[in-house]
């Protein structure tokens, strides 16, 4: 417990300056509104009125104060993964004020940022449990590629689960739970500590985003946070051996999921472009048919919007299940994994069933 009580300080003032930097943002929106806004147009938005999409703002604002304040180990650690993270986060934030980056480019943006993350700390993907891919990512040059591809579609996939109050950034404190548990249970603290670290960051912005939505990520907040755990899901196995690289997979389960059915219903369907939004995720599904029934029983008010993300919120709770009941090895991540992408497949098609909206 001492590594905790040694970053008290980084928890706290992570948190507290998340918080406020946030809630400074929600009561100066009139003068930076102009950029910062995100409307309440199109077939991805469900929030009622004009809303400040910056939240990625005060998330780095927070990581930056954080780390002022954490020495060795995990000063080192936490300072290379947001020095990497910058170039996601800059082209987020710049599609955040301009809505003109394109898709590909902050794709690209992402996946430089894992370039950087594996030659600033030399971790990187050298092993994946499957025959013939160990043999190839043996070689440093495609260990480092593959790292980059696969940390940039992971942050890539926090923003795709973005839309609903908390839904990303509830799902990401779930995650880092998950971490945070296999961490312990193999004894890094190192890990245990950047995952609470983040958390705590995370948390001073969710408190502003969930359940009234004053306060979106954004792309630069949401690709922030994901390249953050898809660092954590690169060193967790490269640090402890004993650790199958698919128990880091298994803790990124729902979003990675959720990438995987988006590509392959767009593959599918020929009309959609695989770069535009669209309102066919499951978390919209259960927006316009669970969320909106028991909304309903609520009867309060704009509750269908957060009541979303509380359902949604399941997926990777059943992750943080699988991290607490000690999966460590390949099989057991695979078995969980199968599972979560049934129990995604089962849901899509019954409220696919159910659903009279669009896509």
């Amino acid at each position: 417990m001492n590594f905790f009580f040694e970053s008290i300080e980084g928890i706290m003032v992570g948190a507290f300056v998340s918080l406020l930097a946030s809630l400074i943002l929600v009561v100066s929106k009139n003068l930076h509104g102009k950029f910062s806004l995100d409307t309440n147009l199109g077939v991805q938005k469900f929030h009622y009125h004009p809303t400040p999409r910056i939240g990625g703002v005060p998330l780095i604002i927070g990581y930056f104060a954080t780390w002022l304040f954490l020495e060795g180990e995990a000063r080192e650690l936490f300072g290379f993964i947001g020095l990497a993270g910058l170039p996601a986060f800059a082209f987020g934030l710049a599609e955040d004020l301009t809505k003109k980056v394109r898709v590909r480019t902050r794709l690209m943006a992402t996946i430089f940022s894992g370039v950087i993350f594996s030659l600033l700390t030399g971790y990187a993907i050298t092993y994946v449990d499957v025959w013939g891919a160990d043999a190839l990512l043996a070689y440093s040059l495609v260990a480092l590629g593959f790292t980059a591809i696969a940390m940039g579609g992971l942050a890539n996939a926090i923003n795709m689960i973005d839309g609903f109050h908390g839904l990303a950034s509830g799902t990401v404190l779930f995650i880092l739970a998950s971490f945070a548990l296999v961490g312990w249970r193999v004894e890094d603290f190192v890990l245990v500590n950047l995952s609470v670290l983040m958390a705590a960051i995370v948390l001073g912005f969710f408190v502003v985003n969930f359940p009234f939505g004053k306060l979106f990520l954004g792309d630069a907040g949401a690709y922030f946070c994901g390249f953050f755990v898809a660092a954590l899901a690169v060193m967790l196995p490269a640090r402890n051996p004993e650790v199958s690289p698919w128990v880091s997979l298994l803790i990124l389960g729902y979003p990675a999921t959720e990438t995987l059915a988006s590509i392959v219903r767009r593959q599918i369907d020929r009309h959609a472009h695989p770069g535009e939004p669209d309102s066919a995720h499951l978390h919209h599904l259960v927006h316009r048919t669970w969320a909106k029934t028991l909304a309903g029983f609520a009867a309060v008010p704009h509750s269908q919007n957060p009541v979303t993300s509380i359902l949604m919120w399941s997926m990777p709770l059943l992750t943080l299940v699988a991290a607490a009941s000690g999966v460590l090895d390949t099989a057991s991540a695979l078995i969980f994994l199968a599972g979560i992408a049934v129990l995604y497949g089962v849901s899509y098609i019954i409220l696919k069933r159910r659903d009279l909206g669009p896509g």
